[in-house]
Formats: C-alpha cells, structure tokens, sequence
C-alpha cells in the first residue's frame, strides 16, 4: 500500500474510531490487554507513516524554494552588477538598488572564525592570557543531590540538619503511566 492509500486509509478509519473512543473501556483479560497494546502499536506505525510523508513533502518544498531563489538571485545579481554604480545607494558596508518591487543589495560580511578550544585555550595561558580564558561556574547538581533530602513541606531541599538550600525548587509529581506495545 502506498503512503497516500495509507493516509487515506487512515482518515476512513478514523470516523469510526471516534465513536469507539468515546465510550469507557473495562478490561478483564489479558486478550483485551493486547489487543489496546497492538492499537497502540499501530496508532505509532500510522503516525511514523504520516510524519514520514510530510516531512519528505517539506524537503521537497524547500528544495523546490531553494533551487527557485537561487536561480532569480544569480539573474537579479547579474542586472545589479550591470546597473551603472551612480544610480546605486553606497553606505558604509552596502551597495543598494531599489525597484518598485523591492532592493538589490550588496552587503560586505564579517569573516568567518572557526576556533579550536583545545588549542587556542592552552595557547592563550602559555602566552599570559588567561584573563581570556571563560571559566563557567556552575553546582555539580547529581553529587549535592546525593547530600540533600526533599524538605518536609515538598517544595524544596534541605541539608542534614535541616538547612534550607536556596536556589532549588522541587515539584512533586504523580507517577506516570505508560502502555508501550513491543516493537
């Protein structure tokens, strides 16, 4: 079956499936069990189908954008470069030509930096620069958690003699239930 027949397929389904839903399911056996498990397992396959599909359309869309633009931007660059430069806008880092429709312009760019931390971190300490150097301070939240407990009143966390730590919030929450079919 193709993915479009799938999507169909799908939309037919899913006017019955609405009233089924609405009523409250009992479950008495383990057959009932699997047989929501398997729903389940196919709702996600439905969803992957149907994810798949759109996000291919998009790729698509986009590549069709791209391929479009790029092709008007090399033409409209060209008729620029041909538009005599006394009638073009000139400021600090632009060149500009406006049309009834919108501008053509030519923007300068900063460079590009591509810098290496490993090597340029060292380099800067071997050269007295370390005032250079960020040093990003932050709790190391997996070992003070061992040392803390949730505090009587549950909203946040206290030392071993009761210290109130500041700065943490704790929200307790119900568990939650799962259904995952096998895959």
């Amino acid at each position: 079956m193709s993915e479009v027949s799938n999507l169909i397929a799908i939309d037919e389904l899913e006017a019955a499936e609405e009233e089924e839903q609405e009523e409250e399911l009992i479950i008495l056996d383990d057959a009932s069990a699997e047989m929501l498990l398997e729903k389940i397992s196919w709702a996600e396959k439905q969803f992957e189908l149907t994810e798949n599909w759109y996000k291919k359309q998009l790729e698509n869309a986009a590549a069709r954008r791209d391929r479009i633009i790029g092709w008007a931007e090399r033409g409209l660059r060209a008729y620029f470069d041909m538009v005599p430069d006394s009638v073009k806008k000139k400021a600090k880092t632009q060149v500009s030509y406006k049309l009834p429709g919108g501008s053509l312009t030519l923007k300068e760019q900063q460079p590009k930096y591509d810098t290496e931390d490993e090597k340029l971190v060292p380099w800067l300490k071997e050269n007295g620069m370390s005032d250079l150097v960020k040093v990003k301070e932050e709790a190391n939240w997996a070992e003070l958690k061992k040392r803390l407990t949730i505090s009587p009143d549950g909203r946040g966390m206290v030392t071993e003699d009761g210290e109130v730590v500041p700065g943490v919030n704790v929200e307790i929450r119900l568990p939650k239930f799962e259904a995952k079919p096998r895959k």
